[in-house]
């Protein structure tokens, strides 16, 4: 579809120059080392498309510790919670203009347990209180635990399970992150037992699993992989077309100046394949992983500008293609929802 009528972009990171030295993967060295901040986002994905309705912020992996006691919270989370406040300033400062702010998926201590979920929502609370006074709001829809660079038994512990439980037992998503490429499949097959013990969670999958794009995974091969996919996709969860041009791989090189689309689509559609199969387009959704989505943008053509333009490209060419699939199954309202339909039901977004 060239023109959906509704497009939100479902993952982006923001941050300030002030918080770079608060990320926890940040170096100078690194390719995203700079200020990457909402009028960053802006100039990138301009001209706006018509149809733009906003984003999901989803968390940037900022350092914290884990508190030895409850005296100890503010210190330990004061980098999360200030990524938090920042963007409900952001929803705040919205409200006379465009609305770029549609959720927020802010980091949260899962690896903690019932009791220490229980006491960070409150401090995200206290925050509430302090941008938005008696205002309520609705924009805290999930949270993410990057599972993706955390040692095996992370997600499988039990401390790990009952804050996935508290998620469930207050309404909000949980954004899996894990790494297939660079991990394989075993980060994959714990996580999903993990999820298979908690009834009722809603769950919205990163980046197709960030696959090894151009080959098969490690520790199980292609088949393995379908196999996981089509157990979580037993549960209540959903997926995001996002993420691959950071899984690219090295060596892909630009073709007469232009970026190798053709290949790029291609080395995609032997994951996004099997997903839409599994899945159906109702269960997807489609994000840019801005500003990450220009780190492998940049290594075939230089720089990170037109990253996100190309992206969402590539991104409509693989739907279209699926699309035509006697073998995917798909009312024409849940094609188009891929843009931004299917999210707003997936995170139960305000504002709609």
């Amino acid at each position: 579809m060239d023109s959906p009528t509704l497009l939100l972009d479902t993952h982006i990171h923001l941050w300030r120059e002030h918080e770079i030295q608060n990320l926890a993967w940040q170096s100078p060295e690194g390719p995203l080392f700079g200020v990457y901040d909402l009028e960053k986002y802006k100039s990138c994905i301009s001209p706006i498309p018509p149809s733009y309705g906003g984003f999901i912020f989803v968390e940037t992996d900022r350092k914290f510790t884990d508190p030895k006691d409850p005296s100890e919270d503010l210190t330990a989370w004061e980098h999360v919670l200030e990524e938090y406040r920042y963007l409900l300033q952001l929803s705040k400062n919205d409200k006379q203009g465009k609305q770029w702010v549609k959720g927020i998926v802010p980091f949260a201590p899962i690896h903690l347990g019932y009791e220490a979920m229980q006491r960070y929502k409150k401090q995200l609370e206290a925050v509430d209180t302090e941008v938005y006074g008696d205002e309520k709001h609705s924009l805290l829809v999930g949270f993410r635990y990057l599972v993706q660079d955390k040692p095996a038994g992370t997600a499988s512990a039990p401390e790990f399970i009952e804050g996935l439980k508290f998620m469930r037992d207050n309404g909000l998503v949980f954004d899996l992150g894990i790494d297939m490429n660079r991990v394989g499949l075993v980060q994959f097959e714990e996580a999903l037992g993990a999820l298979k013990q908690v009834d009722g969670l809603k769950i919205v999958i990163n980046h197709l699993t960030k696959p090894p794009l151009g080959r098969e995974p490690d520790n199980g091969g292609i088949e393995k992989w379908r196999s996981l996919m089509e157990e979580i996709a037993k549960l209540d969860s959903t997926m995001k077309l996002s993420g691959g041009f950071s899984e690219l791989p090295s060596g892909l090189a630009r073709k007469n100046d232009d970026l190798p689309i053709d290949e790029i689509i291609s080395m995609v559609l032997s994951y996004a394949k099997p997903i839409f199969t599994i899945f159906g387009p109702r269960r997807i959704i489609w994000g840019s992983d801005w500003p990450v989505c220009g780190i492998g943008y940049e290594q075939i053509m230089g720089e990170q500008k037109d990253a996100w333009h190309y992206w969402l490209k590539i991104s409509k060419t693989i739907v279209s293609k699926m699309s035509q699939e006697e073998d995917i199954k798909g009312e024409p309202e849940d094609w188009e929802g891929i843009w931004g339909r299917n999210a707003i039901r997936a995170y139960n977004l305000p504002g709609f």
